[in-house]
């Protein structure tokens, strides 16, 4: 879980791509009164563009009323005259361009007062970059890997820490700029991969997903125990070190046989059974083991434990869709349908203040449900359920839930002229940031302390805003609805650049990516691995937006942000 992490923060590491200077300390006890951040002075636009048929924005820092073109650069013609519509928000003040109707795939440059910037337009724009994601994960192999950043390595994992026998658990993927391999957040790497190969399908090279995914499973596989849960992890805050490949030493990693959280186990019994979907053809025995395996996951889960939380019955949602698709069994439907039921329980339609659409985080929470790693799992989980059981009995109450939430997004996330989702709202006292909504209050970034039992653990909201943006994408062709693919456009810009401080927090994927997060727990560190996806710009205590160039908090690779921002990028390229 996210509260057992420890972190030893430093602002020495590897140098970024244009790393940034002069930007405000996101530290948890900021100067008072805080400075505002710098605005950036071009054009704010997705720096490596968009899909012919996608929604178009740019957001000027400016902020005032005025003309923009769009000119291709070949040629220097215009191809598109719009006007800037001035957007006071919650982030500041600036105008909002749109240019949807350009669809011709090419190179442009936006021009508004006085200023340019470079896009283009492109049926596989994003491509390159995703598979420059796929190829971050072989970067991140562990184990007796060819391509790991410090291969071989780990060998001796792992030692169990009930009774001192070995075990092995070798594989997998470290989950940060760390050693860890952490199973609730390493699993979203096998979420991520399987997802794109299910959108993009010949699009992108099937027997290299495939390869990566048998690579990350050959760990998670290891991890599950004879009772068919899935144990917690090998390699976490008292495994984070280089070992010395000897079975046996003093430096054997301990293993963690307590089961992993129960989103989890659910995500492995999704993993799993979408394994045994793709390689079914190509090797009928690892598919057969693959699904065994979810089964067995699945069992323990419904057996040994009471999934009450929206994490959790979403994440079974998705983990009965995905079984479904693999075996065609109706039970799978029948017990996603009661999934459903408990996790619409804990929607709310509407509060006292006419704000609704919301989820509780469970029905001994009555708290909205907010998660920085597994993001929007709920909207999610009911995309599945319409996506893969659309003729039940109970598809329109689903489908009555998706529309109530989607609407929700959207009205927070017009409250500033980027577009984005705040990471969430909150119940009593202000947060931080002064914020409401009806009675509730919201903040867009995660609280610097207090979010987690851990008070100082806080992370850029990257896996959250990707999350959303599939969820929004999916909703957007589930109800018809342009406005939510466009809204899952804009979550993606904000991660490519149309950010306050015109940064892109995706290694090698446009300009200005600040410093990455090196630790002194270890040498030699994480390097620069092109793919990779920082946690993504965060807030201050009083929910200002910042970039803390260097630190874990933004800087720092994390698999939930990498799986969900990847994901997100393959549902854009349709």
């Amino acid at each position: 879980m996210l509260t057992r992490r420890t972190f030893l923060k430093t602002t020495a590491g590897l140098g970024g791509v244009g790393a940034l200077a002069a930007l405000p300390s996101c530290g948890d006890t900021p100067p008072s009164p805080l400075p505002q951040p710098a605005k950036a002075t071009t054009p704010l636009i997705n720096h490596l563009g968009f899909a012919p048929g996608a929604m178009k924005f740019c957001v000027d820092p400016a902020g005032k009323a005025g003309q923009f073109e769009v000119v291709e650069a070949t040629s220097g013609r215009v191809v598109h005259e719009g006007m800037l519509q001035p957007k006071a928000g919650d982030l500041g003040s600036y105008a909002v361009g749109e240019f949807t109707d350009l669809s011709q795939e090419g190179s442009y440059l936006l021009e508004a007062g006085g200023q340019t910037t470079a896009f283009a337009v492109g049926r596989d724009i994003y491509l390159p970059v995703i598979r420059t994601c796929i190829d971050y994960f072989a970067k991140q192999r562990c184990g007796d890997s060819q391509t790991g950043f410090h291969a071989p390595c780990h060998l001796d994992d792992g030692k169990r820490l009930d009774d001192g026998t070995q075990l092995d658990t070798t594989g997998g993927w470290h989950d940060a700029c760390d050693l860890r391999k952490w199973v609730d957040a390493t699993i979203y790497g096998m979420i991520g991969l399987s997802r794109t190969l299910d959108v993009l399908g010949a699009r992108v090279d099937r027997d290299r997903i495939i390869q990566e995914l048998r690579w990350g499973n050959a760990y998670f596989r290891k991890m599950q125990s004879a009772d068919g849960y899935v144990m917690n992890y090998c390699g976490g805050d008292d495994g984070n070190r280089w070992t010395d490949n000897k079975v046996g030493s003093k430096d054997d990693r301990p293993i963690h046989v307590e089961p992993a959280e129960l989103p989890a186990q659910f995500h492995f019994v999704a993993a799993q059974a979408a394994m045994s979907r793709h390689t079914r053809e190509i090797d009928p025995a690892y598919a057969t083991a693959c699904e065994s395996a979810a089964r067995r996951c699945l069992k323990w889960c419904t057996e040994q434990r009471d999934a009450g939380a929206a994490t959790s019955l979403a994440a079974a949602v998705m983990a009965c869709a995905q079984l479904h698709r693999a075996t065609g069994e109706a039970k799978f439907v029948n017990l996603a349908a009661g999934f459903l039921r408990k996790l619409l329980a804990l929607q709310v339609t509407q509060n006292d203040s006419g704000v609704g659409g919301y989820f509780l985080a469970a029905p001994d929470r009555a708290e909205p449900s907010r998660e920085i790693q597994h993001g929007n799992l709920p909207m999610l989980a009911l995309c599945d359920a319409m996506e893969a059981f659309g003729k039940h009995e109970d598809s329109a109450k689903w489908r009555a839930a998706l529309k109530i939430h989607a609407e929700h997004l959207v009205l927070l996330s017009d409250r500033s002229a980027f577009g984005t989702i705040p990471f969430g709202i909150y119940f009593g006292a202000d947060p931080g940031g002064g914020r409401r909504i009806g009675s509730a209050w919201y903040r867009w970034t995660m609280k610097p302390q207090g979010e987690y039992a851990a008070k100082d653990w806080w992370v850029g909201i990257n896996a959250h805003l990707a999350s959303h943006g599939v969820g929004l994408c999916r909703a957007g062709r589930i109800l018809q609805d342009l406005r939510l693919s466009g809204l899952g456009q804009r979550q993606l810009d904000w991660v490519l650049g149309a950010n306050p401080f015109d940064v892109s927090t995706v290694t090698g994927a446009g300009r200005n990516q600040p410093k990455l997060y090196a630790t002194n727990a270890f040498k030699p560190n994480t390097p620069l691995i092109a793919g990779g996806v920082m946690n993504g710009l965060g807030g201050t205590v009083a929910d200002e937006i910042c970039v803390d160039s260097g630190s874990y908090n933004t800087c720092e690779y994390w698999t939930p942000m990498v799986a969900s921002t990847l994901w997100l990028m393959a549902e854009l390229s349709g």
